[in-house]
């Protein structure tokens, strides 16, 4: 998820100052720079689907339980596009985490300084249809129910702050549309203060596995209802990202090692298959959320998993063999990525065949200062041998958000802040659109103006950009959703 969606405590008495705070000056901030294309397309995905969750493209912010951030839908091609804005709060309103149900409509969470509410949009005009308020989060973590799934009868999987994992479905009683909480599973006093459940999701039989802020990692067994739980073992080890899981195993990144996690058939505890310390450098980074990896694990194929470290002076993609009975070394490739001293990720790879995808967070405020973040967008292919991997191009635009991969348009999509010329303070907030093949930048659509500050109302939170049915793109921001489509 990417994934920091906090709420910094420093922002809870803005509401004071909103009114009258910001002039923005006027500046020609282009609508569109680049010409309209036509699709170049890339063959379809061939993830294998969660037999428990919904399409791969629609089931979670980070395309399926694989984490490949790729989708078959298509997305704006530059022709007449249009964007819209949801706002959820002035101030706060994030929705990191965008999904859709069989119908098309969108799905999402929405975080504010004082409530979380679980929405669905009509992904057009993205009013709200229905709405469930769940319990407000602590605003230093990323539980409450940011992260979700959706099951393969479009139920949100997700663990709101009440100490509880649940399944929502909508009712739909004539033109009534309504949320109802259909399975509710109390942890009781499972888990230890501060070790609150933020992402959920079930392996490929129907346990409920979930990843804590505390460094409790457990499930809830699906044959007798009864939880398991297991402490990573290092001082101040933690899991800050989502989770990926396939027929084997489960897989995550603490701030200290990628492991597989399996059930043990005899007492049936959570354990282990392996682990893989990576390199974690000396402090934290500037723009990063905690002292170690920023990703959630990407699977590649039935044989790979990939993060990217948190090396210095330079991040480095790692590429591992998952499957348990590896004998020897399990790293495929180390290759590092952006400029040495201004490299970090905080979020999922782009996950395409064998090719990976990533773009730079080192310096991004999540209070708001999109100059700030340092440049980069990397292509990295592995081996089809497995011999190791290399960097196949490397874009020094500055990226604001997770990208996005059609394959039907064959274009990588971008969240992006642009100044008109140096020195100007007002820019546009961009969806653009990259090739795939060169990494070339064909095209750049204004979302909105703003000045790229805390109060810019179109600031980014690096959520990825998500690709409806309805072959627009949207991303979770600061203050809400954007929408960006072809008319």
């Amino acid at each position: 998820m990417k994934k920091r969606y906090l709420i910094p405590a420093t922002i809870f008495g803005a509401g004071l100052i909103y009114a009258g705070w910001l002039k923005i000056p006027k500046n020609d901030v282009p609508t569109a720079m680049g010409d309209a294309i036509a699709a170049r397309p890339l063959l379809p995905t061939d993830t294998p689907f969660h037999p428990l969750l919904t399409e791969p493209q629609r089931s979670g912010m980070h395309s399926g339980s694989y984490n490949t951030d790729v989708s078959d839908y298509g997305g704006p091609l530059g022709n007449n596009t249009v964007s819209k804005h949801r706002s959820f709060g002035k101030i706060i309103g994030v929705a990191p985490n965008i999904s859709f149900d069989d119908k098309g409509r969108l799905i999402t969470v929405a975080l504010n300084l004082n409530k979380v509410t679980l929405h669905l949009l009509d992904p057009e005009t993205l009013e709200t249809l229905a709405k469930y308020e769940m319990p407000k989060k602590d605003n230093q973590d990323n539980s409450g129910g940011a992260y979700f799934h959706l099951d393969n009868q479009n139920r949100a999987i997700l663990a709101p702050n009440d100490n509880s994992i649940k399944i929502i479905k909508v009712l739909e009683k004539g033109e009534t549309l309504t949320w109802e909480v259909v399975e509710n599973y109390p942890l009781g006093d499972l888990l230890p203060e501060g070790a609150n459940i933020h992402d959920v999701m079930p392996d490929w039989i129907g346990n409920l596995w979930f990843v804590t802020t505390g460094g409790v990692i457990g499930y809830r067994d699906k044959t007798d209802g009864k939880f398991h739980t297991f402490n990573l073992p290092e001082s101040g080890e933690v899991v800050q990202n989502s989770f990926a899981v396939d027929m084997n195993g489960v897989y995550m990144v603490s701030t200290h090692a990628l492991y597989m996690f399996g059930i043990n058939k005899q007492t049936r505890k959570p354990e282990p298959v392996w682990r893989e310390t990576y390199e974690r450098g000396s402090e934290q980074k500037i723009g990063t959320l905690s002292h170690g990896s920023g990703t959630s694990p990407t699977l590649i194929g039935d044989d790979l998993v990939s993060i990217a470290d948190d090396g210095s002076p330079s991040t480095n993609i790692m590429v591992y063999k998952r499957k348990a009975d590896i004998k020897g070394s399990r790293i495929v490739c180390k290759e590092p990525i952006f400029k040495p001293s201004a490299s970090a990720t905080e979020n999922s790879l782009v996950s395409y065949k064998n090719a990976l995808i990533v773009q730079n967070d080192f310096g991004h405020d999540y209070m708001g200062n999109a100059l700030e973040t340092a440049p980069g967008v990397t292509r990295v292919d592995i081996n089809e041998d497995r011999s190791g991997c290399k960097t196949v191009w490397a874009s020094q635009m500055q990226s604001h958000s997770l990208p996005r991969l059609s394959t039907t348009t064959g274009l990588i999509y971008i969240y992006t802040f642009k100044l008109p010329f140096q020195g100007a303070k007002t820019g546009g907030w961009y969806l653009t659109a990259m090739d795939y093949e060169t990494g070339e930048i064909l095209w750049d659509r204004l979302i909105g103006k703003g000045t790229g500050g805390f109060w810019d109302k179109y600031s980014s939170v690096t959520a990825p950009v998500v690709l409806g049915p309805n072959k627009a793109a949207y991303v979770g921001i600061r203050t809400g959703i954007i929408m960006a489509k072809d008319q």
